[in-house]
């Protein structure tokens, strides 16, 4: 098993958290735990300090991205778990699923359970076919108390590699990496609302399905703000600036003002119809919103 990493915060000015610092503890525990990996060439592991994916862990069966968030008004560093990317041979590949982000302080844990859920529900198959068989969903619920940060110790405010509390910092003239790094974790947050928006539909829970939906559709909108650097410190002046900056200039397409748009919520009982339309509205409004976030990077690096 190779990890493959790039150097994050040790030189990297654009570096949101530590890449070399975890990969040496996922090192250790491959080596000291799971000896019978290291000769797997298939399962890899491949680790970004920020979003700009040098260390190329948007195309891995495990990645990690460094991130940061935030907790009681304090930063702590922190990975977004993607999974399921890889090489397949005969120049196909595919891309890895954001799965879930937790305390960078977690990533062994992370790892250990990954790999102990492969171990016994693996069955002989290559870890992309694990996790088609398995699931986005499954591997949600399977590490989601890791992301829990109520519960979070001095420790986990210190990077790997640094004996400091952390400071999300950035070089002279690179200021926008961190703009671009709470844009990517804002839409990452309306994923997963969508993902838990769905997993209440299929439990029937339509009340709670139709609040997920809201919340992506405002995490999505404040994500587009964000990228504009406009304040976004509630939620009635998100949904105001958002109909000013983005619907009323034809930005972003909608058949009728975003105030209308979002309050639907307020509209409608919290019946299986309305939570279905609800969750559709909220997914295809997710997608416009990325497809716009998208094409504004491709300018930026054009330029």
């Amino acid at each position: 098993m190779d990890i493959t990493a790039c150097p994050g915060t040790d030189t990297c000015n654009l570096g949101i958290a530590s890449s070399t610092g975890i990969t040496k503890e996922l090192s250790e525990i491959i080596q000291n735990e799971y000896p019978e990996f290291i000769s797997n060439k298939d399962l890899t592991i491949k680790i970004s300090g920020c979003m700009n994916s040098c260390g190329q862990h948007s195309m891995a069966p495990i990645g990690f991205q460094g991130m940061s968030i935030k907790v009681d008004q304090k930063l702590a560093p922190a990975l977004q778990v993607l999974l399921g990317g890889g090489n397949l041979g005969n120049g196909n590949g595919r891309f890895a699923d954001k799965v879930i982000k937790i305390p960078s302080k977690r990533g062994q844990q992370a790892l250990r359970i990954l790999l102990d859920d492969y171990v016994e529900n693996g069955k002989e198959q290559v870890f992309h076919e694990y996790y088609d068989h398995q699931g986005k969903a499954y591997f949600y619920e399977l590490l989601k108390d890791l992301s829990i940060t109520d519960n979070l110790v001095e420790d986990d405010f210190v990077d790997w590699g640094h004996d400091k509390s952390y400071i999300q910092a950035i070089g002279i003239g690179e200021c926008a990496g961190v703009v671009i790094d709470l844009v990517a974790t804002l839409f990452f947050e309306s994923e997963e609302k969508l993902l838990l928006a769905k997993d209440n539909l299929n439990s029937n829970q339509w009340g709670d399905s139709i609040y997920h939906s809201y919340a992506s559709i405002i995490n999505s909108a404040k994500a587009l703000l964000s990228l504009e650097q406009k304040k976004t410190n509630s939620y009635a002046k998100i949904i105001e600036d958002f109909q000013t900056e983005f619907v009323a200039t034809k930005k972003i397409k909608l058949a009728i003002s975003f105030q209308e748009f979002v309050y639907q919520i307020k509209e409608n009982e919290p019946s299986i119809e309305f939570a279905y339309s609800f969750f559709e509205d909220a997914e295809n409004f997710y997608k416009q919103v990325d497809q716009y976030r998208l094409k504004n990077l491709q300018n930026e690096n054009s330029k």
